[in-house]
């Protein structure tokens, strides 16, 4: 479960706390203050992500959880770095930030995203894609669907005309370039409660002074 940043920064300043971590006390004793609360609340933030993924209900093949990581801390000068994300040679990299965005549909004007499809045609990787999650979550043209596709009540429709897997495919393909794909907020919204005031109040009071904190995208929006 990830914890708030006053929470890991309460233990922090608990002595008491630190001589409990047996094992681990020897490691973070060479560790500045603020190097264990940087490090601490990067693998908050990983938490939060992988809660918010469970939460939504958005893991088809386990790639959003299983493929997002922390790189080390690193310090020069008086500034410290550390990469959080999906590495770009990861399958969620592909695709982790247009769930997270969400992507307009042609005729919609929902959500709010960078990201839009710009006409209907379905190119063949795309219906194979679709494809492979029908397979994936047993969903028939020709019969009712599970409890767990209910919620899609567009596709129970679709699934419904469909004579076969394929030709559902198709038409699911369709559905999404027309309405878009939702915006989930998986990501944004760690970021948002993991580093926002709190985080940085909690550096500032440890280290003494204002600091600021800078959060970049790298160039393929997958860190």
């Amino acid at each position: 479960m990830a914890k708030s940043i006053k929470q890991l920064q309460a233990e922090l300043l608990d002595e008491g706390l630190l001589n409990r971590l047996g094992a681990q006390r020897e490691d973070l004793s060479k560790l500045t203050l603020t190097e264990q609360l940087l490090i601490r609340s990067a693998a908050n933030f990983i938490e939060r992500v992988k809660q918010n993924i469970e939460v939504l209900g958005i893991s088809d093949t386990g790639a959003l959880s299983d493929d997002i990581s922390q790189g080390e801390l690193t310090k020069q000068g008086g500034t410290y770095s550390i990469s959080l994300g999906y590495p770009a040679n990861s399958a969620a990299a592909k695709y982790y930030d247009f769930v997270n965005k969400g992507v307009r549909g042609v005729k919609s004007k929902t959500p709010n995203s960078p990201y839009s499809f710009k006409n209907l045609g379905v190119s063949r990787k795309f219906q194979d894609n679709i494809f492979s999650w029908i397979k994936r979550n047993n969903v028939q043209g020709d019969v009712a669907i599970t409890k767990r596709q209910a919620k899609r009540q567009s596709l129970s429709k679709m699934a419904s005309a469909a004579t076969n897997q394929k030709s559902l495919a198709y038409a699911v393909a369709v559905g999404i370039k027309k309405k878009g794909l939702r915006k989930t907020g998986f990501f944004d919204n760690a970021v948002d409660n993991i580093f926002g005031a709190d985080f940085a109040t909690a550096v500032s009071k440890i280290v003494g002074q204002d600091i600021k904190i800078l959060i970049r995208q790298n160039g393929n929006n997958n860190q």
